[in-house]
Formats: C-alpha cells, sequence, structure tokens
C-alpha cells in the first residue's frame, strides 16, 4: 500500500517545526484536522440522533397501526381521463374521484379518493381510514421507522462533513489566493530589480 498521499495529508495537516511552513498553512492544517475530529464526533452523534428518531417513529407506527384500518371505496362517477406526463403513455396515473366507503363501525362514508384515470363508476380502491372512517394515509411500518431513522443519522453526518470539508475548500481556496498574490508582489519587485541592472 502506497503511505505517500497520506504522509502528504499529515505534513499538511501538521506541519510542525517546518521553517516553510506560513501561517495560512498551519490555519489550512487546523481547518483540516477540525474537519476530521468533527467527522469522527459526529458520526456517534448522527447515530443517536438516528436512534431516537426511529425509537419515535416506531411508536408512531404501533399507534397509526392500531388506529388505522384498510377500507374498499367505491367510485361514485367515471374517473376522468387526463393526460399527462406521469404515467406511461402521457396519462396520468391517479386523479381526485368521488367515492363512497365503510367506517369500521360499519357507518357509509363519502369523499374523494384517488383513482386510475379512467376508472369506471363501480370500481372498487383500496384506502385507509381512520377509526372515525375519515381518510387517512397508509400507518407507518416497522421498516419506513427503519428507514427513517438511517435516512436521518445518514443526512446529519453527512451535512456536518459537507460543512467541515466546504470550510476546508474555502480555507484552503482563500490561502493559495494570498499565496499566489505575495509571489505576484515578490516577482514583481525582483523583475524591477533584474530590469534596473
Amino acid at each position: 500500500m502506497d503511505t505517500k498521499p497520506l504522509l502528504r495529508v499529515l505534513r499538511q495537516a501538521l506541519p510542525g517545526r517546518n521553517e516553510l511552513a506560513t501561517a495560512g498553512d498551519r490555519l489550512e492544517g487546523f481547518v483540516l484536522v477540525l474537519a476530521a475530529v468533527v467527522a469522527l464526533v459526529a458520526l456517534p452523534v448522527a447515530a443517536a440522533a438516528g436512534s431516537e428518531f426511529y425509537t419515535r417513529q416506531s411508536a408512531q407506527a404501533v399507534i397509526e397501526q392500531q388506529t388505522r384500518h384498510p377500507a374498499e371505496a367505491v367510485l361514485v362517477v367515471d374517473a376522468p381521463l387526463v393526460v399527462g406526463s406521469a404515467g406511461p403513455g402521457g396519462v396520468a396515473r391517479s386523479v381526485p374521484v368521488p367515492a363512497t366507503w365503510l367506517a369500521p363501525d360499519g357507518a357509509a362514508r363519502q369523499g374523494v379518493v384517488h383513482a386510475q384515470s379512467g376508472a369506471k363508476a363501480g370500481t372498487t380502491v383500496p384506502i385507509w381510514v381512520e377509526r372515525n372512517g375519515d381518510l387517512t394515509w397508509a400507518p407507518l411500518s416497522t421498516g419506513d421507522a427503519a428507514f427513517n431513522g438511517i435516512a436521518v443519522a445518514v443526512l446529519l453526518w453527512t451535512g456536518a462533513v459537507g460543512a467541515m470539508t466546504l470550510l476546508y475548500l474555502v480555507t484552503r481556496y482563500a490561502h493559495q489566493r494570498s499565496r499566489l498574490r505575495r509571489w505576484a508582489g515578490e516577482w514583481e519587485r525582483i523583475a524591477r530589480d533584474w530590469t534596473a541592472r
């Protein structure tokens, strides 16, 4: 394994007593070390936040699975055929349509559901309802809760690493611009001396 790139990064991050290292080099090295430390510290913090989010989502999933019920809505009218770019052949996948359904207690309910574009009256559409029969979304599953927890952890860690990477790149860019300006000034001074000779 070639360790030269790693050693180069270490020398840059920790210039030590190198006489050629400038204040800008030391600042750049400090920001690089800071970015690495923040990335390492952010990992368990993001994991803990993701775990906490998963716990809350799991509790919510249990409640929703107990209070939400599957039902079937019957379309009262034909669903309009809507041409769009959402589905194959340019036909929209679903459209709002008036429908009726039964609440868990057997009471008839009516409202607007989403059905396949062009569906005929009398077509049944699977829906989710609350205990009182109101329409609602499908309940969260434990898989959804796990996915959401992982997504939160990854987003938090990626955000922290991204912010530190951006800080390092900005510091490096500013240092390089400053170095180029100093070099240009030195060359201009030397060029005047050479020209005078």
